[in-house]
């Protein structure tokens, strides 16, 4: 099975080799983390000498997603190059699709429009955009509260069970923001949105690469 000390060395080699790159983990951040994080990582693949490489991007402002982002979309290797722990061009082989193909795909997505815009390739990553859910959280980003509230009615039934896996983030939406912005509450909405991110921070340890920014409700309030 793949093991933590080759990621280690694999990641740790590919942040010497991009100063903008901070490592937390089995994956890597592209540097400043505002309110998109976009991420590279190595799975353990099913067969011990095969990592799973990933790359993510996802709004930081859900409280409840995990640490790389919305989705994990895979990164294959070229055809043909060497994809196995065991073959001394591995390393080479994922510095030059990740350099040449998928930084500067991330790289261009440095704010929440650029998220908006940007469509993967997988039909997850383009359908995580879509669910219900983050579009509310993208919604109260930019201060459409109308908009937030009209998508909020079509789910409010959720089942709030202890086995609906929906339960956690209906209910960050249902019982914190959803009350504040049908009170118009547009100072409570961005002190939320701060405050899920900013917990999300610290949950994972990312201070030191954090960077807080206004959300486009607080630029066009003249916050």
């Amino acid at each position: 099975m793949t093991t933590k000390k080759q990621i280690n060395r694999l990641l740790g080699e590919f942040v010497r080799r991009n100063p903008d790159l901070a490592q937390s983990d089995s994956f890597v951040i592209i540097k400043p983390l505002r309110h998109v994080l976009r991420s590279i990582s190595i799975g353990r693949g099913i067969e011990a000498d095969s990592p799973q490489f990933l790359c993510s991007i996802g709004h930081f402002f859900d409280p409840t997603a995990h640490r790389q982002g919305i989705t994990l979309d895979r990164i294959f290797l070229p055809r043909g190059a060497p994809h196995r722990w065991s073959e001394p061009g591995m390393p080479a082989a994922f510095f030059e699709a990740c350099e040449t193909q998928i930084l500067p795909k991330l790289r261009s997505v440095n704010t929440i429009e650029d998220m908006l815009r940007f469509r993967q390739g997988s039909s997850e990553f383009n359908a995580a955009m879509e669910w219900a859910i983050h579009r509310i959280h993208f919604a109260a980003a930019y201060g459409r509260f109308d908009r937030a509230l009209r998508r909020f009615e079509h789910i409010k039934h959720w089942d709030r069970s202890r086995m609906s896996w929906r339960r956690p983030e209906f209910e960050h939406v249902a019982d914190e923001l959803v009350p504040l912005m049908r009170a118009d509450d547009r100072d409570g909405v961005i002190h939320l949105l701060h405050l899920w991110e900013e917990e999300r921070v610290r949950r994972f340890g990312l201070e030191a690469i954090y960077e807080p920014t206004p959300f486009p409700l607080e630029r066009t309030a003249g916050a």
